[in-house]
């Protein structure tokens, strides 16, 4: 159970309004926006980044959501990996498949830029201080842009800090949809 109330019944009308434009794009209100509507400033930004980073961008959204998987599995997180095991079944990933790319990523159905890029986005979560040059090489020579760099290393960093803000309020994982 959370450690603070999360908002169902927003008082606020920029609440009301993020919480509006996030129930059209993702068909629910998740629980990390129920929580960061405590604070809407958080809330708008917080949003703004997680559109910009998961709901648009160069990279496919079964990328994104891969890499959102793996990072959360990594980083033991229940509630990012249900949310982006439940992305990824909604996207139309089979649910093997979905399995396959939390346990055992190197086998995964992407194409070899693709995996570059997810080996990219889980280094630099597990070893920060590795700046993955070779990566990011390889990465070059399979004819990755900057853009598409770029915007792995964002879905790692929303990732990683929406999972230490779940896992620091105790959000649980449940079906938002």
């Amino acid at each position: 159970m959370s450690r603070i109330p999360l908002v169902e019944f927003p008082t606020e009308d920029r609440v009301e309004a993020v919480f509006a434009e996030i129930e059209d794009e993702l068909g629910a209100i998740p629980s990390i926006f129920r929580a960061f509507a405590h604070q809407p400033d958080l809330l708008e930004a917080s949003w703004h980044r997680f559109k910009a980073v998961m709901v648009h961008g160069v990279l496919s959204p079964q990328l994104k959501e891969g890499m959102g998987l793996v990072i959360s599995a990594d980083n033991h997180c229940n509630y990012g990996i249900y949310h982006h095991s439940s992305n990824l079944e909604d996207l139309g990933v089979d649910p093997a498949e979905v399995m396959r790319i939390r346990v055992d990523p190197k086998h995964v159905h992407y194409s070899e830029k693709e995996h570059v890029l997810f080996d990219l986005a889980r280094k630099a979560n597990l070893s920060p201080n590795d700046r993955g040059e070779h990566l990011i090489s390889k990465a070059q020579k399979l004819g990755a842009r900057d853009d598409e760099i770029i915007e792995a290393l964002a879905v790692m960093e929303l990732v990683v800090g929406f999972n230490r803000v779940a896992d620091v309020l105790g959000l649980e994982p449940q079906r938002d949809r």
